[in-house]
């Protein structure tokens, strides 16, 4: 399809996706001047349409996802090495092993696999430690990272949701993050994994996507890991979603209402990744000073973060000291590149 071409309807839409591309397709925008955000979950709707029915609806990515899987072995190693699966449970460590597996994004990356820097896999980083900052030298933008493992902490045996992104580094990193709040909740606490209803954005996961990857870390020498979440599956504690807002083109401020209780029923939910972080800004350029805790308690119905690597122009949450000293450090890609990284925490909003 020529970037020019306007779009078309899909053949099946969901009311929320007739509803977005209706004044769309009336005003006969194309694929260059439609929003972005729309047009690029667009693509992924268009591409199943074509894919579903020669392959009775698998999975077009799942070469990919299996490549970028084993393409974590190493990474996973030092993980074992670390003695982030075993023993007590570091929460800041795991935090920041979660956050340093969102490089791996299969499609920014043209399907290659993407290894994560050490802070990946040996659990660096810590509570909230001033010295991560852009501006003495480290490369966070922001760091709630003290206030987040605070709150879950403090959350004991409640829910907490995790919202999801990519498969292969990324998956198993979250798994370890899962797998701690598991282990230190007391009394027993539910962990649900909000993953997409069909597949997207190359390696985001589904549902479909969890079994494989428990088989692949029992062969990489995770056998107590993997156990351990089948057990949560097996018995409640741990429990997945595949809500079809996630493969949607709307902003997390026009959720259906059916999501927004969901998500309020929780604790904390922490989202992962880019996409669900522009999910959370319209994909809108706010001022990148702006607050982001004063922002979510706008909307959003309990206690939230997000952790991401930086690949997109959308951001909020950075002081001007830490974003000038990233930009001066990194001035092709410190926005975009996935050089730098955030945990950003905003409590639940309490009644006026």
């Amino acid at each position: 399809t020529a970037g020019g071409d306007p779009l078309k309807p899909l053949a099946a839409p969901s009311a929320e996706w007739e509803d977005a591309l209706a004044p769309l397709l009336a005003a006969g925008d194309t694929w260059l001047s439609a929003p972005w955000f729309v047009v690029e979950n667009y693509l992924y709707k268009r591409m199943l349409e074509l894919t579903d029915g020669p392959t009775g609806g698998a999975d077009p990515f799942a070469a990919q996802k299996a490549e970028s899987l084993d393409g974590a072995a190493a990474a996973f190693a030092d993980m074992l090495s670390a003695g982030l699966t075993e023993g007590e449970v570091s929460l800041p460590s795991l935090v920041s092993t979660a956050l340093w597996g969102n490089l791996a994004d299969l499609s920014l990356s043209a399907g290659a696999a993407l290894i994560a820097p050490t802070d990946a896999s040996a659990g660096g980083g810590g509570a909230g430690d001033a010295s991560k900052l852009a501006d003495a030298g480290g490369k966070m933008l922001a760091d709630d990272t003290g206030e987040l493992c605070a709150a879950l902490e403090a959350a004991g045996g409640e829910e907490v949701v995790v919202v999801l992104d990519n498969c292969g580094l990324e998956l198993v990193s979250d798994l370890l993050l899962v797998d701690g709040l598991l282990r230190c909740a007391s009394p027993p606490r539910r962990v649900t994994l909000h993953a997409k209803a069909r597949p997207v954005f190359v390696s985001d996961v589904v549902e479909a996507d969890l079994a494989p990857t428990l088989a692949w870390l029992e062969e990489q020498g995770g056998g107590p890991l993997a156990g351990r979440l089948r057990d949560a599956l097996a018995d409640g504690r741990l429990h997945v979603e595949s809500p079809e807002f996630y493969t949607g083109p709307l902003p997390f401020w026009e959720m259906p209402d059916e999501l927004h209780a969901r998500l309020a029923e929780a604790a904390l939910v922490l989202t992962k990744g880019d996409a669900n972080f522009r999910r959370l800004l319209g994909d809108l350029h706010w001022p990148h000073d702006t607050d982001f805790a004063d922002l979510m308690r706008e909307y959003w119905p309990t206690s939230l973060a997000a952790l991401r690597t930086c690949k997109s122009g959308v951001l909020v949450g950075v002081v001007p000291a830490v974003e000038a000293a990233a930009a001066a450090a990194e001035p092709e890609k410190w926005l975009t590149g996935g050089v730098y990284g955030m945990v950003s925490f905003a409590p639940k909003a309490t009644p006026s």
